[in-house]
């Protein structure tokens, strides 16, 4: 027998898990999982979660589903065809809102930067020239700033004083 793994054919060790194979197949199959540990793996594990299916139950319906389901079911065939029509515009968790103006946000942006690629060009930075006058009359307004920063200390000081 070739391997199932090799020819991409999992779903006869699934089948042969879950005990759907013919007596044939399955006995060509076995010979098959004692020569190849990967085959035999995967039919373990697959074999393990069909137990763990046939183990769960599932929990018991409560006794009031069935006639709040059909309570349900009625109140939505009674709505006008208003009602319909305005119920995707009923106010919304702000979770889902937010994640929602978030989408459509970057759906326009990227609308606009495909619609116009040459419209937004990156910045390229300009070298600034600087005449000496600048510098000096820079430096100049500093220390203008300087002496009048020192003059108020010392008036602050004076007055504290007193």
């Amino acid at each position: 027998m070739t391997c199932p793994i090799d020819k991409h054919n999992a779903e006869l060790l699934v089948a042969y898990a879950a005990g759907r194979l013919d007596a044939r197949s399955a006995a060509a199959l076995e010979l098959h999982l004692a020569d190849c540990p990967a085959c035999r793996s995967l039919a373990a594990d697959q074999a393990a979660v069909w137990k763990a299916l046939d183990a769960w139950e599932a929990p018991a319906v409560s006794p009031g589903f069935n006639r709040r389901l059909y309570n349900r079911i009625d109140s939505e065939l009674r709505l006008s065809w208003w009602e319909r029509l305005a119920r995707p515009f009923r106010p919304m968790p702000l979770r889902q809102a937010l994640s929602l103006t978030a989408c459509a946000a970057l759906l326009l942006v990227a609308g606009f930067v495909l619609q116009h690629p040459g419209r937004i060009v990156p910045v390229e930075p300009r070298a600034q020239t600087v005449r000496a006058e600048q510098v000096e009359k820079t430096l100049e307004d500093l220390e203008l700033l300087r002496q009048f920063g020192s003059a108020n200390s010392a008036e602050s000081a004076h007055s504290d004083a007193m």
